[in-house]
């Protein structure tokens, strides 16, 4: 199975499913910003393209390389925002197509959260003011990102709060 961790930039994503994987056996995490950070480094440069999940090879490439890191174990979890409909239907469809089965989790903080928590963010405040440019982009799509399954509200928990939470959805 393959849990695709959704949500705003900052929302607490990656700290949820290194300590998922960390409390489920047989639990791996697959970040796909490693594939982008590269893309956008060489092809983005070249087309010009500033989002590297505009990228065909990377929803391309992000479809492959969850699918093989799935191979061997029961759960994949992906922290990445998909904020964008259609490439969320690529990527989580591919997988899908793929025989996987695919849990989408949306992982929700009000605006005044968000920022909060990119503020207080120590571990990488080089991205505190792109993410914060982001907060608007998320709250224009949250609705229809709930649309796609279950959404874990965080404001009110606390870290290992929201895992359980996440866990609730899991068989």
């Amino acid at each position: 199975m393959i849990l695709w961790l959704n949500g705003a930039f900052g929302v607490g994503k990656t700290t949820c499913a290194t300590q998922l994987a960390a409390r489920r056996p047989h639990t791996r995490t697959h970040d796909p910003e490693a594939l982008g950070w590269w893309l956008s480094r060489t092809v983005g440069r070249v087309t010009g393209v500033s989002d590297y999940q505009d990228l065909s090879a990377w929803r391309r490439g992000t479809v492959r390389a969850t699918s093989r890191r799935a191979d061997g174990t029961e759960l994949v979890v992906v922290p990445m925002s998909l904020l964008d409909a259609a490439h969320a239907d690529e990527v989580l469809g591919g997988l899908a197509a793929r025989g996987h089965e695919v849990r989408h989790v949306t992982l929700h903080a009000s605006p005044d959260e968000l920022l909060r928590r990119i503020d207080a963010d120590t571990a990488d405040p080089g991205a505190r003011a792109w993410r914060r440019s982001q907060v608007a982009r998320y709250s224009a799509v949250a609705d229809r990102l709930a649309a796609r399954g279950p959404v874990v509200a965080t404001d009110a928990l606390t870290p290992d709060e929201v895992v359980r939470a996440v866990q609730a959805h899991l068989p």
